[in-house]
């Protein structure tokens, strides 16, 4: 696949597309789609912010809409692989409305004044193959460096492996330095690919769930 060029400096952004390799017959899955228990829960940033975190449902379909039209230009390059300014309704109903039996998407929220503004979403979703996952992650451009982009990401791969998926990997742009960085804190390895602007990061589930 073809990838545009980032514009310049777009290398701050806590957001990957990458796969999830989905249970092989022995791995134990949960098959209601239930999210563990400690997923939905109310997060405390180090300044004392509650942040909300649940998972994500079409009543959510403006907040998502106004989030990313909130972030830089630079963080929805990233995220979206294109140059993306405001959300299609097609689209917002693509994020929003979601089978979470066989996928999964968490919305971070916080209380603002009279109403809730989303500051970080983190998903994965099966491709139409019915065997690739693409998940990502990105937080608001005031909320990095804080800790949100870690905590969600955690909870996003404690879910996938409750679901008995096997591991998750993916593709990061070789510029996205903190990305990779960031990958790599959460014991995802990263290792050359095909394309060299392109670097592989994979974390093995199942030797998470072995020495958990």
């Amino acid at each position: 696949m073809l990838r545009k060029r980032p514009p310049a400096g777009a290398t701050t952004s806590f957001c990957v597309r990458a796969v999830a390799t989905p249970p092989r017959e022995s791995a134990p899955a949960n098959r209601d789609g239930d999210y563990p228990a400690h997923v939905v829960c109310a997060w405390r940033d180090a300044d004392g912010t509650i942040v909300r975190i649940r998972p994500i449902t079409v009543a959510d379909a403006e907040l998502i809409r106004q989030f990313v039209r909130a972030l830089s230009a630079e963080a929805r390059y990233m995220r979206f692989m294109a140059a993306v300014h405001e959300l299609a309704p097609q689209t917002v109903d693509l994020l929003t409305r979601i089978d979470h039996q066989r996928n999964a998407a968490l919305i971070a929220t916080v209380h603002n004044g009279a109403a809730d503004r989303v500051v970080g979403v983190a998903r994965y979703a099966r491709n139409a193959d019915g065997y690739s996952y693409d998940f990502a992650v990105v937080v608001g451009d005031d909320w990095r460096r804080r800790g949100l982009g870690r905590r969600l990401m955690t909870l996003l791969v404690e879910t996938a492996a409750a679901r008995g998926l096997n591991e998750i990997g993916g593709d990061v742009l070789a510029i996205n330095q903190p990305m990779l960085a960031f990958a790599n804190a959460l014991g995802f390895g990263v290792s050359a690919s095909n394309d060299p602007t392109v670097r592989r990061v994979l974390l093995n589930l199942d030797q998470r769930r072995a020495s958990a």
